[in-house]
Parts: structure tokens; C-alpha cells; sequence
């Protein structure tokens, strides 16, 4: 089963790196309190993610979702949200309510890149799952 791509459905429509300077990156990183997802933290392993290997990614992005806090995370979501206005028609939602599906998206996608990867690791307990399963 192929794992789910992190950097081409959730980084599509943030600004990339230059065509934004530094301002979405900046206050990215200001009001999340985490410098993991400023883009020359995650360049390789966005670049990686795109080869088929994006477990080292989905482990940066829950690490930087995990360390913010509450009002951490509002800041963040009003961030990219308001990037995400100015980039795609969102005229009747709230750059929060934007920004906050975003980053529900990126942190859901991590965790099934990281759950498929560590279901692959193990065809004898898959195997041992679908028996059990099965016979019921």
C-alpha cells in the first residue's frame, strides 16, 4: 500500500519559501512557537516525502504540532489561514476556521503516513490481525 503524500496536499497551498520572502515562514514560526516547520528544517525531508519516504517528515510535523499550545496553535491556524485566503476563494470562512483544517489535515496525514509505515514493517502480525479477524 502506498503511503499517503504529506507535502503535495498540505504545503500545496501555503507560499513557498520564495515567493513569499520571509513573512508567512516568520510568523509562522513566531506564532507557533516551533522553528520545525520553517522550510530550511523540513526542505529534505519534504523532498524525500516526495520519493515515497515521508515518515521522517510525519515525525517532524507531530513534534511540531505537539509542542504547541492551545493559543500556539490558534495563532498558527489564523497564519496559514490567511494565507490560504489570499491564495484560494474561502469568502465565507474564517481565516481560523481555515487555518485550523489545515492544520488538522497535516497533522492527520503525518500520523497515517507514520500508521501505514509501521504496518508494513510487520506482514506476520498483519497476517495474525486478518486471521482473527476473519474467523469471527
Amino acid at each position: 500500500m502506498p503511503l499517503p503524500a504529506i507535502s503535495s496536499g498540505c504545503w500545496l497551498h501555503c507560499p513557498p519559501p520564495p515567493k513569499a520572502g520571509e513573512h508567512f515562514w516568520s510568523e509562522l514560526w513566531r506564532s507557533s512557537g516551533t522553528a520545525y516547520l520553517l522550510p530550511a528544517n523540513i526542505k529534505a525531508l519534504v523532498l524525500r516525502s516526495l520519493t515515497g519516504d515521508g515518515t521522517a517528515l510525519a515525525r517532524q510535523i507531530l513534534s511540531a504540532v505537539d509542542q504547541m499550545t492551545p493559543p500556539q496553535r490558534l495563532a498558527a491556524s489564523e497564519v496559514v489561514g490567511q494565507a490560504l485566503v489570499e491564495s484560494d476563494d474561502f469568502p465565507d470562512l474564517k481565516t481560523e476556521v481555515i487555518g485550523e483544517l489545515w492544520l488538522r489535515d497535516l497533522e492527520l496525514t503525518a500520523w497515517r503516513v507514520l500508521h501505514a509505515d509501521r504496518r508494513s514493517d510487520d506482514p506476520a502480525g498483519r497476517k495474525a490481525f486478518l486471521d482473527a479477524w476473519t474467523s469471527v
